[in-house]
């Protein structure tokens, strides 16, 4: 589609209704776009936003009949809404099969999406360009395609030792949602603003610059670099992107995010066209939903939508999982736990399938798990946690306080820790540094209510009823109005029935009249991710990292179709 060309006319004169100004003619020769452009700006391709790659033709803007724009006017409308129509019923024969690892022009994105029954409004601009996309693409300078992408990539680390944005532990998602290249690229000029950005978000502004500079590159998620003693996605449900550039038939792998020197085997990595990147920022946006917007329907949408887009990802197949579970669904998330184990049995899968075996009471199964885990990956901060949840379960206080301390020196911010130490000492009797780590673990994450749920439950164990209350009442500001009630009882079941009462309101609980004082089923955890409550005997083991606690199922209906499952929460 051309666009109309516009100019400047002298006060003097002004233009002729019937005339338009001369403009040159100008090919893409990436997305075959021809359009015209007067010469007031750099010349840009209106299409795919390219400025390199762009070749004068033959022809000039011809005059223009006045009497004729209403009439054409007209029939633009009427041949867009039989176009739309058309278009929203079949997509285009060249879009047909999986997309190819090139970059893809917005109409062919959209073809793709189309044909998989998805719409994705959320991330379909992941690697659209803006005025800071291209101040970063000038970092890429001259040279061949690789040589452009290595200079890019010390250009962002060089922004990240000037602490635009630091490298965090990505073990639970962070509470801002996801951005998009544009926006990513815009933060990476602010020194000193140390965002926590995702490894998406960073080899995204890579890819969109590098697309910019004339460079083919593309997304790939990395399970593993050569040396690496830890997963570089320690979840197992964000996953770990870098920068792809093709180089003399095969794709050199840069990582924009840490830096790292090593490159990844050609089995650690997956270059993904542009399809399959989508959905793994739909993955992003299912957990931010999930974990800081208790909003479960719109999270089981967002995957539900990852997995038409990407079927074989065991990223995408393990946070299906996680929010399966937290649904209530407890078999199909098994089977997507074990389905990302199968495709890739690395440290976060396997710790991801110990902590469900662990929610079942399966202690055996939980620590061959475990094991296998870290003969893959010796220095996971997550499998160390659920090992210690296991020794916990098992009564071995020595060996859980020993897996505590090594999981706590590899990750000191993995999510799960405060509560697993909170509970531990809990058991050893030690009230004082219980209730310490609980309101450590609440700090840590003060607008997720679940996390602030296990709290309160350590500091009634404790016998810090005042805590409690507040923490309860904090519980039912953060969730949504409309499942306020359900959280409620939730409260009371799980902390009693004075818990929402004030202090001065509230009779003294005792074991012989409350009858959630004396119910010693406690919870317990450690996986880094699988976000399930569980129940082992009368010891509070832990309250999980990562992902909010199951909610209770009753309520809830997982119902088979043709194209999957779909999420009932209206009940009966």
């Amino acid at each position: 589609m051309s666009r109309e060309p516009q100019t400047e006319t002298a006060a003097s004169e002004p233009p002729s209704p019937n005339r338009t100004p001369t403009a040159r003619r100008w090919l893409c020769v990436h997305c075959d776009e021809r359009f015209d452009h007067s010469g007031e700006q750099p010349v840009r391709c209106p299409r795919c936003l390219r400025r390199h790659g762009l070749e004068p033709v033959e022809g000039a803007t011809r005059p223009r009949r006045a009497w004729l724009v209403p009439t054409a006017i007209g029939l633009i409308v009427a041949a867009a809404g039989l176009g739309w129509w058309l278009w929203s019923r079949q997509a285009p024969p060249s879009v047909s099969g999986e997309a190819p690892l090139r970059p893809l022009t917005r109409a062919e994105l959209d073809g793709y999406l189309r044909a998989a029954g998805v719409q994705a409004p959320e991330a379909i601009d992941l690697f659209v360009a803006d005025a800071a996309v291209e101040r970063l693409a000038r970092s890429a300078g001259e040279g061949d395609p690789v040589r452009k992408a290595r200079a890019l990539v010390e250009a962002i680390q060089q922004r990240a030792r000037a602490r635009a944005f630091v490298v965090w532990s990505t073990s639970s998602p962070r509470p801002t949602p996801p951005r998009t290249a544009a926006a990513t690229a815009a933060l990476l000029e602010r020194d000193g603003g140390r965002e926590r950005l995702y490894p998406l978000e960073v080899a995204a502004a890579a890819v969109a610059a590098l697309r910019v500079a004339g460079v083919d590159a593309m997304l790939a998620e990395v399970y593993a670099f050569e040396g690496d003693r830890a997963p570089p996605d320690p979840s197992g449900h964000l996953g770990y992107f870098a920068v792809a550039v093709p180089a003399a038939g095969r794709h050199v792998v840069l990582d924009p995010w840490a830096g790292r020197s090593s490159s990844p085997r050609p089995d650690d990595v997956r270059v993904l066209d542009d399809v399959r990147a989508i959905a793994a920022a739909l993955v992003h946006h299912a957990l931010y939903a999930l974990v800081h917007e208790g909003a479960l329907e719109r999270a089981f949408d967002l995957v539900e939508r990852a997995r038409r887009l990407d079927r074989g990802s065991p990223t995408v197949r393990s946070a299906r999982g996680a929010v399966l579970l937290v649904a209530g669904g407890a078999p199909e998330g098994r089977a997507e736990l074990e389905a990302a184990a199968q495709l890739r049995p690395d440290g976060p899968r396997r710790n991801n399938l110990a902590g469900l075996y662990l929610v079942e009471g399966d202690l055996e199964r939980a620590e061959r798990e475990v094991r296998a885990a870290l003969a893959v990956h010796p220095d996971h901060a997550g499998s160390h946690a659920t090992a210690a949840a296991i020794h916990m379960a098992q009564g071995e206080r020595e060996q859980a306080g020993a897996a505590l301390d090594r999981a706590s020196r590899l990750d000191p911010d993995l999510p799960q820790l405060p509560l697993l130490r909170a509970n531990f000492h809990l058991v050893e009797g030690e009230m004082d540094l219980a209730v310490q780590h609980a309101l450590d673990a609440i700090e840590r994450r003060p607008n997720d209510w679940q996390q602030r749920l296990a709290a309160a439950r350590i500091l009634r164990a404790a016998g810090r009823y005042g805590p409690m209350r507040e923490q309860a009442r904090r519980v039912l500001e953060l969730v949504p109005a409309s499942r306020r009630a359900d959280v409620e009882r939730l409260i009371r079941q799980m902390l009693g029935p004075t818990a929402l009462e004030s202090d001065d309101e509230a009779q003294d609980e005792t074991a012989s009249t409350d009858p959630a004082a004396q119910d010693t089923t406690h919870q317990a955890s450690g996986a880094a991710s699988t976000g399930a409550e569980l129940r082992l005997g009368s010891k509070l083991l832990g309250e999980p990292g990562g992902l909010p606690p199951a909610r209770d199922g009753s309520r809830i209906r997982l119902r088979g179709s043709d194209e999957g499952l779909r999420l009932d929460l209206r009940g009966e």
